[in-house]
């Protein structure tokens, strides 16, 4: 799904839902580590995964104040971001505090 797209179903989404996003960020030759940096500051971001070579593994949740697709949306307006793609999203519309493992 084009995130374009995923952006533009805000008013359609689950109001009482959690999303959670897979997001691959690529990022310029030597600006890896600024981009990383950056992204950690983000509330509802997560960076697993940085190679030299200029890729980011990065999850991407709901926060109080903004929907993870707003925050993706982001993303490419950061100095040295060459791209980002949404490679998988669920919208957990259960309860997680009361489940159990």
């Amino acid at each position: 799904m084009r995130i374009g797209k995923f952006v533009d179903q805000e008013d359609r989404r689950v109001t009482e839902g959690t999303n959670i996003c897979g997001v691959l960020v690529h990022a310029r030759t030597g600006h890896v580590d600024a981009v990383r940096a950056l992204l950690t500051t983000m509330d509802g971001v997560e960076v697993h995964q940085s190679d030299l070579d200029g890729r980011l593994v990065v999850t991407v949740e709901d926060t109080a104040d903004e929907w993870a697709g707003q925050i993706i949306t982001r993303f490419p307006t950061f100095d040295g971001v060459l791209s980002t793609s949404l490679i998988y999203h669920h919208c957990e519309t259960g309860d997680l505090d009361k489940e159990s493992l």
